[in-house]
C-alpha cells in the first residue's frame, strides 16, 4: 500500500510539473527525558511473526539488512532525506503510526534517521511511555545473523559508532505535499 501511495504521489508531482522543492519537509521536536539513554536495545526482525500486522508488512515490504545487520529502509533522496532509515521501535509517546519517520540526534553529534516499524508496549515503558526498563529510548530492529559482534557482546547498539551517544533529540519528520 505504501509503495502504491508513494508511486501515486510521485506521479502527481511529475504530472503537475512540480519538483521535490514543492514538498515541504518539517521536523517536529518531541523531547527526550534527561537520563543516560546511551543503552540501545535491539530485536531480531524475525520476532515480528503476525503476518497480518502492519509491523510485519512494513518490515517485509520495505526492509533490508545492511552489512552490519541493521534492518533499513531507503531514504527519500528526492525529498531531501539522503540517509537510509534504521527500522526502530519507540514508546507510544513518540507516536504509534507504523511508517512514521524520525530524525534522531545523539549527544556525540551523530544524526540518524529512523522509521517506526514496531511499538514498545506501554506496560514495558515508564509512565510517559518514552523509555523501557533499560533506560533505552530507541530499540533497533536487526538481523542477528549479520549483527556486528560488538553489538551482540554488549547487548547494545551504542557500541556501533554511527549510533553512539545518549539520545539528545527526537524529531518527527512530516512531509507536506
Amino acid at each position: 500500500m505504501k509503495k502504491i501511495l508513494s508511486a501515486a504521489v510521485a506521479a502527481i508531482i511529475f504530472s503537475a510539473g512540480l519538483s521535490a522543492q514543492a514538498v515541504n519537509v518539517t521536523y517536529n521536536p518531541l523531547g527526550v527525558p534527561r537520563m543516560d539513554s546511551s543503552f540501545k536495545t535491539y530485536m531480531d526482525y524475525r520476532t515480528v511473526t503476525n503476518t497480518t500486522s502492519p509491523q510485519y508488512k512494513y518490515i517485509h515490504t520495505w526492509g533490508w539488512s545492511d552489512g552490519d545487520g541493521f534492518m533499513r529502509a531507503n531514504g527519500e533522496r528526492d525529498l531531501g532525506i539522503s540517509d537510509d532509515y534504521y527500522m526502530i521501535a519507540l514508546g507510544s509517546y513518540y507516536g504509534t503510526e507504523i511508517g512514521a519517520k524520525y530524525r534522531i540526534t545523539t549527544d556525540t553529534g551523530n544524526v540518524f534517521y529512523g522509521v517506526l516499524c514496531d511499538q514498545k508496549s506501554d506496560c514495558d515503558t515508564n509512565s510517559t511511555h518514552q523509555y523501557s526498563y533499560n533506560d533505552d529510548i530507541v530499540e533497533f530492529i536487526v538481523n542477528t545473523d549479520k549483527l556486528d559482534s560488538a553489538v551482540k557482546l554488549f547487548g547494545s547498539a551504542n557500541t556501533y559508532m554511527p549510533l553512539n551517544g545518549k539520545i539528545a533529540s527526537i524529531e518527527r519528520i512530516n512531509f507536506d505535499f
